[in-house]
């Protein structure tokens, strides 16, 4: 990490501004940011889940939807796109056309981690289409290469999350009563490493949350 912090600084050295925008807490997004911040004098502007170390002499901005951020390529502006994390923000670039997306999307397979909090499978899917109600022409994971079709993008992750939810269904089904990881074993295989148990378990257990929900924004499909 410091290897990585001090070549982002040099190449930062004849900025006249820095803004550090965060999309979401978690530790491989937001973990070097403070460091990097003290380094080369930026602001940090994010959600409200990103934490700055004890006694650090900063402060975060907490970003909203619809807040704008300047920069010399044309403003980025702020959307709200809940599910991986509870305030998990994307950042649309205008005059480009494009998303930067954080962890909501993948550049590579079709499924993100879900299973953060209970209500993050309907956050999730509602997040999907407002990213596509938006139309921008390619959007920019912070995993993997980017995303340059993003109607199928969105379909595929979106497809296999109600894949994953017709799964569950059917194999709570199959075991009422199985416990939440003892499913994920049936469903993600007995073999699963044991630091993504937990994991797994959390994602059974938002899925099972979602799908006792008397009304939810897309229904499981079958076949």
């Amino acid at each position: 990490m410091e290897g990585h912090i001090r070549a982002l600084s040099a190449a930062l050295e004849s900025a006249r501004e820095i803004r550090i925008l965060l999309t979401h807490g978690h530790s491989d997004h937001a973990g070097a940011a403070p460091r990097l911040a003290e380094q080369t004098g930026a602001s940090l502007l994010g959600p409200v889940s990103c934490r700055l170390p004890e006694g650090a002499d900063l402060t975060i901005e907490r970003l909203k939807e619809g807040d704008r951020i300047p920069t010399d390529q044309g403003d980025l502006v702020t959307l709200e796109v809940p599910g991986h994390t509870r305030d998990h923000l994307a950042f649309h670039w205008v005059e480009a056309g494009a998303l930067f997306v954080g962890d909501l999307l993948l550049g590579r397979g079709d499924t993100t981690w879900i299973g953060e909090y209970l209500g993050c499978v309907d956050d999730y899917l509602r997040s999907l289409r407002k990213v596509e109600e938006l139309g921008a022409a390619i959007l920019y994971p912070s995993h993997g290469p980017p995303l340059t079709s993003p109607a199928s993008t969105l379909e595929r992750f979106r497809r296999h999350r109600l894949e994953r939810l017709e799964e569950v269904r059917l194999v709570r089904q199959e075991h009422p009563e199985a416990s939440p990881e003892e499913l994920a074993a049936t469903i993600y295989g007995s073999e699963i490493p044991p630091k993504l148990v937990k994991a797994a378990t959390a994602s059974v257990e938002a899925a099972l949350f979602h799908l006792d929900q008397p009304e939810v924004s897309d229904r499981p499909i079958s076949g």
